[in-house]
């Protein structure tokens, strides 16, 4: 048995209770078993190193067998190991009490009919195997009702009507709010970025140099270099999920659903800040060269100016 993650084949040993890693995996067996998925400034945020074959989301639980279901993401960290997490006893223990339950690698923990409580203990055991917790406290949630015999659509007051409470439909649901959150934090990482650097446009603009320390710059470099590897390197929700290749006729609903959540005009902006960081980047970098060759420059005219002074005093010797 083969699962997909981030378009390879991956060989996934499967046999009873474990867990499948990838998004195809839903449709092997969508009800038995669970499917696996300067000094004052900060320093850049350091990424752990993702281990090989880590699924890109977990898929534990069951679907509660409410009429209604309260579908809630939440943002937790940098990372999640989810290889680590689906082996972990302490989360399996309270899985049943969360309901449905998918961990995603970029940090976020998406539940499905939990009880705030059952979350909040959820998270505390999932943290060994997060990267970089977060303080943000960035949540979507989003009410999802049953429907028999209607077609899949989001209400006028945001709530999601499904014609049926399969896993697959509850997947899209969850991808759709753990890529919305993941938005956020990328939203948050951006503004901070351009308001760290705003100190040093309004000096460019005002002075017609820029008099921050070498040090200082090649810092701010870190963290708009950081700020935009994460966003990259994470959620990629310009990308259509794998799950709609093995189920086509969920496409509709994905699409009402990423319209709903401002997915693809978000990332857009996200993406058209990204450039506007890294031609930032680029004059910064062009900056610091300059002050480095000032530098040098001036070295190079006290050198001669000492080796001149020497003759001098030779010839004033003799």
């Amino acid at each position: 048995m083969r699962a997909i993650r981030d378009n390879a084949w991956l060989p996934t040993d499967v046999t009873e209770g474990k867990i499948i890693s990838g998004m195809s995996a839903w449709s092997l067996a969508p009800s038995r078993t669970p499917v696996s998925g300067d000094d004052d400034m900060p320093h850049p945020v350091k990424l752990s190193p993702r281990p090989l074959a880590t699924p890109d989301f977990l898929a534990l639980g069951e679907t509660p067998a409410n009429g209604s279901l309260r579908a809630c993401a939440s943002l937790v960290g940098g990372q999640i190991d989810t290889s680590a997490a689906q082996t972990d006893p302490a989360i399996a223990a309270l899985i049943k009490a969360a309901g449905l339950v998918f961990l995603f690698r970029y940090g976020v923990v998406v539940t499905v009919g939990a009880r705030d409580d059952a979350t909040l203990g959820l998270v505390a055991a999932l943290r060994p195997h997060i990267a970089d917790p977060t303080a943000l406290n960035e949540r979507e949630s989003a009410l999802i009702e049953h429907d028999p015999g209607a077609p899949d659509n989001v209400g006028a007051e945001g709530q999601i009507r499904l014609a049926d409470l399969g896993r697959e439909r509850l997947t899209l649901v969850a991808i759709v709010l753990a890529r919305s959150v993941a938005l956020a934090r990328d939203e948050f990482l951006l503004w901070d970025a351009f308001d760290r650097i705003a100190p040093l446009v309004t000096d460019l603009q005002e002075n017609g140099r820029a008099r921050l320390p070498i040090r200082s710059a090649m810092q701010l470099v870190g963290n708009v270099l950081a700020a935009r590897h994460r966003i990259i390197g994470t959620a990629q929700v310009d990308e259509r999920p794998d799950l709609l290749w093995d189920h086509p006729a969920l496409d509709r609903l994905y699409t009402r659903l990423e319209a709903e959540y401002e997915l693809k005009e978000r990332a857009d902006v996200v993406q058209r800040k990204l450039d506007a960081l890294g031609g930032f980047t680029e004059a910064l970098l062009d900056i610091v060269q300059d002050k480095r060759a000032f530098r040098v420059e001036i070295a190079v005219i006290a050198l001669i100016a000492f080796e001149v002074a020497l003759s001098l005093l030779n010839l004033i010797a003799r």
